[in-house]
């Protein structure tokens, strides 16, 4: 077939024949049981819509992810099930690895066309029965600039801990995984690879297993391309910290800082430690002004949901040199919204005329307000 390009193939997802795939489902429901409580047709269409590209890998080229989409709406028409799950907003996770293998290794899949396959079970099967092929494929090759692009940090009886910064590199510590960056003839290292942020890799000596950060995209993956859990992130980023990359990358340490302003502690000393640690963090960077307004806007941001401390911190006359920072605070106000006591200290100690008086704007205005506009300390 003629190759589509991702965006194209989307647009397919709000076609007739689309449509028809969440009528037939309401139908038949309703065919089963006349009691059936409908939700909203365009809820229904919009987790369709959203629950199958989330199927789809980001890990594949513009027209791979279109056939992607294509043959994902194929099997919601034969199955029934699938187009079941999809509408009622259920994940579904696992095709996701099988089309990234297919697509990464399709020189290994006896079946190269996608729209042939003609279910997920069989999808599953041919990339399973491949797995061993393409790491034996992975194992004979030889990266000769491997070593050049290795940078160890640490290497004992217990752990591996090194930046990657070559596609040999990439590809003789990923052999036996299912990163991308690790896949032969593709250049999805370079998509990730920037000088300043590598690849770290982990591997732990005494089961093996394998693991791959990358703080720029954010992705913490093992070996099977898996977001690591909670427990497991915490313990290999502790490590990593601890060797010199912590001092070398300011990635790492941008990453730490952000960390630490949606930290929300109880009161008492250690948020004082929090934010002497925050401090001499912010003091490393080449370019801490970026920073500090980078930080301020997070922490004006309510999705983000910063602790109060971390705005009164910064609203202090610590960051007064920074001028564009109590601004921020003061124009951005209601997005929070920014106690009252912030915006008073503001008004009183600013050195900016400009900034003392929006912020005394904004405490006349709350004056005006209802009793039950409340704007204290969160």
């Amino acid at each position: 077939m003629n190759e589509v390009t991702f965006s194209d193939a989307k647009e397919t997802l709000n076609s007739k024949r689309t449509l028809k795939i969440i009528k037939n489902y309401i139908y038949n429901r309703k065919q089963e049981n006349p009691d059936f409580l409908e939700v909203e047709f365009e809820t229904q269409h919009r987790n369709f819509k959203n629950y199958l590209l989330d199927i789809v890998p980001e890990d594949l080229t513009d027209n791979q992810k279109g056939t992607s989409v294509l043959w994902l709406l194929k099997m919601a028409r034969e199955d029934s099930g699938l187009a079941a799950h999809l509408i009622n907003g259920r994940a579904i996770v696992g095709p996701r690895s099988n089309l990234e293998t297919f697509f990464h290794h399709q020189q290994f899949m006896p079946n190269q066309d996608l729209m042939q396959i003609k279910s997920l079970d069989d999808l599953v099967v041919m990339t399973h029965n491949a797995k061993e092929e393409i790491q034996k494929a992975q194992e004979k090759k030889n990266y000769l600039d491997a070593e050049k692009g290795t940078e160890v940090f640490r290497d004992d009886d217990k752990w591996t801990i090194a930046a990657l910064h070559n596609k040999g590199a990439a590809c003789e510590f990923g052999k036996n995984t299912n990163w991308c960056t690790a896949a032969p003839g593709l250049d999805y290292f370079e998509g990730y690879y920037k000088p300043e942020d590598p690849l770290f890799y982990f591997q732990n000596k005494s089961n093996l297993n394998k693991f791959q950060f990358h703080y720029g995209s954010s992705q913490f993956m093992n070996s099977k391309d898996e977001p690591v859990d909670k427990e497991s992130f915490e313990v290999l980023h502790e490590m990593l910290t601890q060797t010199e990359a912590y001092n070398k990358y300011e990635k790492l340490r941008v990453f730490e800082l952000e960390r630490l302003v949606k930290v929300r502690l109880i009161d008492g000393p250690q948020i004082q430690a929090q934010i002497d640690e925050m401090r001499e963090i912010l003091n490393t960077l080449k370019r801490p002004y970026a920073k500090a307004i980078s930080l301020v806007e997070m922490a004006t941001m309510k999705h983000f949901n910063i602790p109060t401390y971390v705005l009164r911190w910064l609203a202090s006359e610590e960051f007064y040199k920074y001028i564009g920072v109590a601004l921020r605070i003061v124009k951005y106000h209601d997005d929070r919204p920014v106690p009252s006591s912030i915006l008073e200290d503001i008004a009183e100690n600013n050195p900016q005329q400009r900034t003392r008086e929006m912020a005394r704007n904004v405490l006349e205005k709350r004056s005006n307000l209802p009793s039950f506009f409340s704007y204290e300390d969160t």
